[in-house]
């Protein structure tokens, strides 16, 4: 259920009851002339709102945080960075607003990999204060992407309005996805890309990684399957697990 979809008496009601908030988290940078900026922003939105259908009255979805870490992208038409700082305190800003209302866990539904720094700080400070923050960036899809993704890998371990994110994209927001204009783009990374920190703008003017004309609505579907169970199984588990907490004494509106 949406919190900021609620009136005031719905939303006393609904805290009540939740016991996790899930908060969608993504970006505003570019993803090639297919895709809109707003790409890991819709993913995160719509990926949560599949969660949030299946967890039921358990769980609350907060409004999407639309700005973010993109350090890499900045110089790139259209990135807007807020850096790790202020992005770990506003996560940390977060989790408390709603531990304030008894729901002690907090899942980020992360859609852009240049968060991860920042929500795992965000998880360890929170945690000297006994609120958890759990995150997922497509959680357990790696093995269905490896049987089903044909095109070559740009370099590893990353995904950018490739044939993966574009396929994510025609599941879960096709409207916004102009396949006409897919184009494959591999640029030539440094050599010492891994261990040194490098701007995408020092050796691409494209931000695509790969080859997004090899996306499928099937694949997607089956991607957004796979990282949908692997997500409710851990999300589940977590609730199980901390299912004997007393929340009573702990709300306040």
């Amino acid at each position: 259920m949406k919190l900021h979809g609620l009136n005031e008496q719905q939303a006393k009601q609904a805290l009540a009851k939740a016991q996790i908030a899930l908060v969608p988290l993504g970006a505003v940078e570019p993803h090639g002339d297919h895709l809109p900026l707003d790409t890991d922003n819709v993913l995160a939105e719509r990926f949560c709102a599949l969660l949030d259908k299946q967890l039921g009255e358990v769980a609350l979805s907060l409004p999407v945080v639309s700005y973010s870490q993109v350090w890499s992208l900045r110089g790139h038409a259209g990135a807007i960075d807020i850096g790790n700082d202020l992005l770990v305190q506003l996560l940390v800003s977060l989790a408390r607003n709603m531990a304030g209302y008894g729901i002690a866990t907090t899942a980020v539904i992360n859609a852009h990999y240049g968060n991860f720094d920042a929500i795992k700080a965000a998880a360890r400070q929170l945690k000297t204060e006994g609120i958890t923050l759990l995150s997922y960036s497509w959680a357990g899809m790696d093995s269905c992407v490896s049987q089903l993704r044909t095109s070559e890998v740009a370099y590893p371990g990353y995904m950018h309005a490739d044939e993966v994110e574009t396929s994510l994209m025609l599941a879960l927001a096709p409207e916004h996805v102009e396949m006409s204009l897919a184009r494959s783009h591999y640029p030539q990374f440094p050599e010492n890309f891994r261990y040194q920190p490098v701007r995408w703008t020092e050796f691409s003017d494209y931000a695509v990684l790969g080859d997004p004309a090899c996306a499928s609505k099937e694949k997607g579907q089956a991607f957004v399957q796979q990282a949908l169970e692997t997500t409710l199984a851990s999300i589940r588990h977590h609730l199980t697990a901390e299912g004997s907490h007393d929340r009573s004494a702990s709300h306040q509106y």
